[in-house]
């Protein structure tokens, strides 16, 4: 069981908007940290099992929006069970950066490895991989990439399932069910959109997705 400390200095972390879509939570934990009681009586719904037919959508601003070396870019995530017709949030979402060499093939280096189970019961500010709910209402997956000292070039984004038990003494033991990735967002790889400058590719039976984005030198301004 968790520390009330522990507890109370999670809620509320996630939560700076209200939840305006239903969601499948399969280790049933709320973005608070806390267990979800299931809700299929009154909008916005609550489910707590499996989510077996998961669709993964990058933002847009990745995929159609060139940043130059120094930028700030905001990397979100949603995903979406199209059987259930409701977000998912799983304490199994990982998400990594790494470097890649001109032919976009990777280096070794990763600049960040997180996922979220890894902030949940942490006490205080985290770096951590996180969920959070936006001034839509909507359910993302959320990280700040700080750019600056970086090499211009291309680096992968990569977001994929893995069942891992936090490394916080104070969290609970994750009771995992399936989320199972099978389909990207039409729109996340259709031209029509726009010039795509973040190119994204699959690996749906490994549950794992990841896009490549060349980040262009900076003209004007700290690097």
């Amino acid at each position: 069981m968790l520390a009330l400390a522990s507890l109370q200095a999670t809620a509320g972390k996630a939560m700076a908007y209200t939840l305006g879509e239903s969601v499948v939570y399969p280790e049933g934990i709320g973005l608070d940290g806390l267990p979800v009681t299931a809700n299929t009586v009154s909008f916005p719904y609550s489910f707590a099992g499996s989510a077996m037919n998961v669709q993964v959508d990058w933002s847009d601003d990745l995929i159609f929006h060139q940043f130059p070396v120094g930028q700030k870019v905001r990397t979100e995530v949603i995903l979406h069970d199209l059987t259930i017709g409701a977000a998912v949030y799983t304490m199994s979402a990982h998400f990594m950066i790494e470097v890649l060499d001109a032919n976009r093939i990777p280096t070794g280096v990763y600049l960040y490895d997180s996922y979220i189970a890894a902030g949940l019961w942490v006490d205080g500010t985290t770096t951590a991989y996180s969920a959070e709910v936006n001034e839509m209402g909507n359910l993302l997956y959320g990280y700040n990439w700080e750019t600056r000292g970086l090499k211009a070039g291309w680096y992968r984004l990569t977001f994929w399932i893995e069942n891992e038990q936090s490394g916080n003494p104070a969290a609970p033991v994750i009771q995992f069910t399936d989320v199972d990735l099978t389909s990207g967002a039409p729109g996340d790889t259709d031209p029509s959109a726009g010039t795509i400058y973040g190119f994204v590719s699959y690996d749906l039976p490994g549950d794992k997705v990841w896009l490549d984005i060349n980040l262009i030198p900076k003209t004007s301004g700290r690097k």
